[in-house]
């Protein structure tokens, strides 16, 4: 019998009715054969109302008090749809918190990461032919305190649970249909990608694409868990994230970042000194570069406050834009119709990196959406679609 980790997040669970549509579509899928894990988030915005609860009695709160009150919205959300699902099937669920289901964390409150997992109580409850329906975002730490993992710690959850389990994926019930090739908002053509390696969901991922928290991400490809991110209302996956490789030359997803903080006029010893204080903060570069006398580094937009980086410029003029697919840089058509591109908007280039799947352009004069939106046709453009490259 196929055993599924389904996540459901705070949006997917914002009213009881939305409660009440989740229950039905996990009563379906365990009725048709499968044995179903769920884990929720706290419901809607509670996990931000309850931070500002907090700084309504203590401007700083902290440690282990504010993790007891966190730990509360997801503990809501396992009774909720536990309820729910009773209400369709008479004692069909059993709802979990995190240290009931064992998920074991350190002792950094407010930012624990899982140390081990261990699942007695659910495989307890899975014997039993009922759904455990356990709470996301939240464990026990090794001394027996409340923890929760940070933002995006239920999706960490999720994959933990997989492992400990043995599952055969993991599925992402969110409010969209699967991953986009690009951002919806900005292009109006992007397109559902219906598979991804873990390689360029982490690139993505890496150029702000909001899909899956980072880490769970990480040991998903550690582990070889198959990851789906899909629809809560509708209860299909759009996208699968594998550890096989794809065999395909395509152009995956374009990304645009508008008026990143690029920090410029470093020496070669400032820029190496820049990028550990950068790690040390717990940011990510967008994109940097060091060629001959010229040093950067670009970062998402606002994110140069957190750094005390007196000795540097910080340029707000430019866009970032990233393609992502296997092949962009080799030499194929694909690759043979981004160059082409480059030539159209050469002016406006300030900076190029490029790896085997990744090309991020620095560009000037807001032209970085129209390439994007040129390079963009690239992708509608892949074998799945049937349509040929543009000749070069």
């Amino acid at each position: 019998m196929p055993l599924i980790i389904q996540k459901y997040g705070g949006k997917s669970l914002a009213t009881p009715e939305d409660v009440r549509q989740v229950a039905e579509l996990i009563l379906r899928r365990v009725e048709s054969g499968e044995q179903v894990v769920v884990v929720v988030s706290a419901m809607g915005d509670t996990t931000d109302r309850y931070v500002r609860m907090a700084r309504a009695v203590n401007p700083e709160p902290a440690g282990r008090e504010l993790d007891v009150l966190l730990s509360v919205g997801e503990r809501i959300s396992i009774a909720m749809l536990a309820l729910a699902l009773n209400g369709l099937k008479k004692d069909i669920a059993v709802s979990l918190t995190g240290a009931q289901a064992g998920i074991i964390t350190d002792t950094v409150h407010t930012a624990a990461r899982i140390v081990e997992i261990r699942p007695l109580r659910v495989r307890e409850v899975l014997d039993q032919g009922r759904i455990p329906v356990i709470a996301g975002y939240q464990g026990i730490t090794t001394d027996k305190n409340i923890s929760t993992l940070g933002r995006g710690g239920t999706d960490a959850t999720a994959v933990g649970l997989a492992v400990a389990l043995g599952a055969d994926r993991v599925e992402f019930m969110k409010d969209v249909d699967g991953i986009h090739s690009a951002d919806p908002k900005l292009i109006p053509t992007a397109k559902i990608i219906d598979k991804l390696s873990f390689e360029e969901a982490l690139e993505m991922m890496g150029c702000g694409a909001k899909i899956l928290q980072a880490p769970a991400v990480e040991m998903a490809a550690e582990h070889g868990v198959t990851l789906a991110v899909g629809n809560s209302k509708t209860g299909v996956a759009g996208t699968i994230v594998t550890d096989k490789p794809l065999v395909r030359q395509t152009l995956t997803s374009v990304h645009v970042t508008e008026q990143v903080d690029c920090l410029t006029g470093l020496q070669p010893d400032a820029f190496y000194r820049l990028l550990d204080t950068i790690r040390d903060c717990g940011l990510s570069p967008l994109m940097s570069f060091h060629h001959e006398n010229t040093c950067a580094v670009t970062l998402r937009p606002g994110e140069a406050r957190y750094l005390s980086a007196n000795s540097c410029e910080v340029d707000r003029s430019l866009d970032l834009v990233t393609l992502i697919g296997p092949g962009v840089t080799s030499n194929n058509d694909l690759a043979r119709a981004i160059r082409a591109l480059y030539t159209e908007f050469k002016s406006s280039i300030v900076a190029m990196t490029a790896t085997s799947t990744r090309i991020s352009l620095l560009m000037k004069d807001r032209h970085a959406k129209s390439f994007a939106e040129k390079a963009h046709e690239l992708c509608l453009r892949s074998p799945k679609t049937g349509g040929a490259l543009p000749p070069t």
